[in-house]
């Protein structure tokens, strides 16, 4: 491929509406009701990048390299920033709301930093969609818990499936995926509604969606059918809302129309969604994702009553600030350093070592 999947200018676009759909909603929920739904898109892109990297990687039949590699790049990508930010947010925690929120975020922490985030948060009985209670600092690591517990699943059936069925590997895949998409969709209908937005059951259908499409291949659609798509993810934001069942069918137009739009070849929506600017915010996506929700809602705790526009528009300065602070200064320079990258293994070893510590940490660390 002359141009990696997750560097191509349409999916870097996607990305950028997706985290900025999130970060309005969480600022401004009644302009953007549903952009919410960025973490969903978000879903159907991981899905989507992550199979197309593991068939890329299956060609070579080395199961335990293949692996290796996967996970040292998923370690350098996303464990650094991630525990970054929960430090930052248990130290804010502390500082500011006292002890009792301080050890709260602390544990949300310790969860986070394990990936199982949405399960805790779920035995907590927390509300996404709460209106008026104050919110963990760490709450939108729900979605990463999905997210890499996915990681840690899929690309181990992939290649093993790959390397034992190379002649019928691809059907075989299809018809799990499908399976899985089935079963997960379902459950949405079978289990607790107040558990079903952060349930791990609940969302493989989305991360199925993209991997299905990653395996069959993104094909061109008719110009028209794309910006009608486009139009479709614009409208599911602006009025899909909190009282619709979420997960659930009305998710599902937007999502489709992300599979429409992850081969752009109309120029105009080309130039939309890959333009510098877009293809830059995209790039920043994920940090942006981390940063936004401990200073939202660290700023509405301190200030206790509803904020204003200028402290809203404030606190979206600052969410930038520190993504991009975060992005040249800490994120690419570990992600991209050329020992780390040579070395697969010490990746792994400094990862499950940095994740260790910090769970350690997350008990040597409360206060009475």
């Amino acid at each position: 491929m002359a141009t990696k999947l997750s560097h191509r200018r349409e999916i870097q676009g996607l990305r950028a509406l997706a985290v900025l759909a999130v970060i309005t909603n969480h600022l401004f929920a009644d302009f953007m009701p549903g952009g919410f739904l960025g973490v969903d898109i978000f879903f159907v892109l991981s899905g989507y990048l992550i199979t197309g990297q593991l068939v890329e990687l299956s060609s070579n039949g080395q199961l335990g390299r293949n692996l290796l590699n996967f996970y040292s790049r998923r370690i350098r990508r996303i464990l650094p920033s991630a525990l970054l930010v929960i430090w930052v947010s248990v130290g804010l925690a502390f500082k500011h709301l006292g002890p009792v929120i301080g050890n709260e975020t602390l544990r949300d922490g310790r969860w986070s930093t394990l990936f199982i985030a949405n399960s805790h948060f779920n035995s907590l009985k927390v509300d996404y969609f709460g209106q008026g209670a104050t919110s963990p600092l760490l709450q939108h690591y729900w979605s990463l818990a999905v997210e890499e517990q996915f990681y840690i699943v899929w690309p181990i059936a992939l290649l093993l499936l790959v390397l034992l069925s190379k002649t019928h590997s691809k059907k075989i895949l299809l018809t799990i995926l499908s399976a899985l998409a089935v079963f997960s969709f379902s459950s949405i209908f079978i289990i607790e509604r107040t558990l079903t937005y952060f349930a791990t059951q609940t969302r493989i259908w989305e991360l199925s969606i993209g991997a299905l499409i990653a395996i069959t291949g993104a094909r061109a659609w008719p110009h028209i059918l794309q910006w009608v798509a486009f139009l479709i993810i614009l409208a599911s934001l602006f009025f899909v809302g909190s009282t619709d069942q979420v997960p659930g069918p009305m998710v599902a137009p937007a999502l489709l129309a992300v599979v429409a739009l992850l081969n752009v070849s109309n120029a105009n929506l080309q130039f939309f969604l890959g333009n510098r600017v877009m293809h830059y915010i995209g790039d920043l996506s994920f940090v942006l994702y981390l940063w936004h929700w401990p200073v939202i809602e660290l700023h509405r705790q301190l200030a206790n009553t509803p904020l204003a526009t200028g402290e809203l528009i404030s606190l979206l300065f600052i969410t930038f600030v520190l993504a991009i602070s975060t992005h040249h200064l800490f994120e690419n320079p570990i992600r991209f350093n050329k020992y780390l990258v040579q070395h697969p293994g010490v990746t792994a070893i400094s990862g499950t070592t940095a994740i260790t510590l910090s769970v350690l940490a997350s008990y040597l660390l409360v206060k009475g």
